[in-house]
């Protein structure tokens, strides 16, 4: 039986690696992609990160005074990921997927793999939330005659026109935060009509020029208010950033419409009457955590997902952890600090428990 079993070897599941190297613990970190850090890899081509440089990236790296603020895309920061799994030869298994997970008696767990089985003192589950996009239930959605993409399957403009047959058309982005917003401007600066659906009206947040001002004061002030409970509990998601996006929509050039109501054809219904044709719907409407190999193991909250947890552990099952999800310490848990400040101070914990349990 080993320690430690790691599923997920994203930023939470390398953070916590590299925390847990040379503490004599034998740890497995398993990954179901190509490489660590997957889920990046395949996120949209152009998406840039909400945080700068100083703040996002893992473990130790150094950082140097004129990079901090800056802001990079999807596919440096997957770059920065594989360098630093690299960089510390961590032990990534790649290509191993976890089907299933199960409680031994008096402790420990059974994980059930793609390779075979493993049985582990404790589980930490990092598989994050990208590989599991939400999509609300919509009458009609099932028998549309439209393409519909959520943001995983969206890779670019150039993807969608492809699967379009090689003509920009009507698109309508369903949801109202920054990743709506980021995609939209993407979209109609490639030619697509864009209209966006949001069921809430739309909150903008400040434009990137004015965050990256802010970002070497604001991030001191956040890590000093965490220590009030009520800022620690706020909202995690992202407003649509001001900017473009705000002056496209402001300006009327990117539509609004409010929810979708149901689907006919190609024909979208909205709540109050108004009906759109429409080429394709990009589906940005959030995620649910991936926990479908726990199963039977834990309860998930059926409106968020989340399992019910007690300081990043299981409460259905004690010695199972969880990294990267929503408010497991404070709001910033699913975000790339959060994330590393959290997987220090789970090895930091895991570390002497299991070192005493084994004497």
């Amino acid at each position: 039986m080993i320690d430690v079993l790691v599923i997920g070897a994203g930023p939470a599941g390398l953070n916590l690696a590299h925390r847990m190297a040379g503490s004599g613990l034998r740890t497995r970190l398993l990954e179901r992609g190509e490489g660590p850090g997957d889920s990046w890899r395949r996120m949209p081509r152009d998406m840039r990160l909400n945080s700068p440089v100083g703040a996002s990236v893992l473990g130790d790296t150094k950082v140097g005074f004129l990079e901090w603020d800056r802001i990079w895309n999807r596919e440096r920061f997957h770059a920065h990921v594989l360098e630093f799994a690299a960089r510390h030869a961590l032990p990534v298994e790649t290509g191993i997927e976890v089907s299933r997970v199960s409680a031994l008696p008096p402790g420990g767990f059974r994980v059930e793999t793609s390779a075979g089985e493993e049985e582990a003192r404790v589980v930490v589950n990092a598989t994050g939330y990208f590989c599991r996009p939400f999509v609300p239930v919509r009458p009609g959605a099932d028998t549309a005659k439209l393409l519909q993409m959520t943001v995983p399957e969206y890779g670019s403009p150039d993807a969608v026109r492809d699967r379009l047959g090689g003509a920009t058309g009507r698109i309508l982005i369903v949801g109202a935060r920054i990743t709506a917003g980021q995609l939209g401007v993407e979209l109609h600066d490639a030619g697509f009509d864009v209209t966006i659906s949001h069921r809430h009206p739309i909150e903008f947040g400040f434009s990137p020029a004015v965050q990256r001002l802010g970002f070497r004061a604001y991030y001191p002030y956040e890590t000093w208010r965490l220590r009030d409970p009520a800022f620690a509990a706020r909202d995690s998601g992202h407003p649509m950033q001001g900017g473009r996006a705000r002056a496209l929509i402001e300006g009327g050039e990117i539509a609004t419409r409010p929810d979708v109501e149901s689907f006919d054809g190609d024909t979208v219904h909205f709540v109050g009457g108004a009906h759109d044709v429409y080429d394709a719907v990009l589906w940005a409407t959030g995620y649910r955590p991936a926990l479908g190999h726990l199963a039977g193991l834990v309860e998930a909250d059926p409106e968020s997902g989340l399992p019910a947890m007690r300081e990043m552990e299981s409460v259905d099952a004690p010695g199972l952890f969880f990294l990267g999800l929503d408010q497991q310490t404070d709001f910033t848990s699913r975000m790339l600090r959060g994330i590393r400040r959290d997987a220090l101070r789970l090895a930091d914990r895991l570390i002497p428990r299991l070192a005493t349990e084994a004497e």
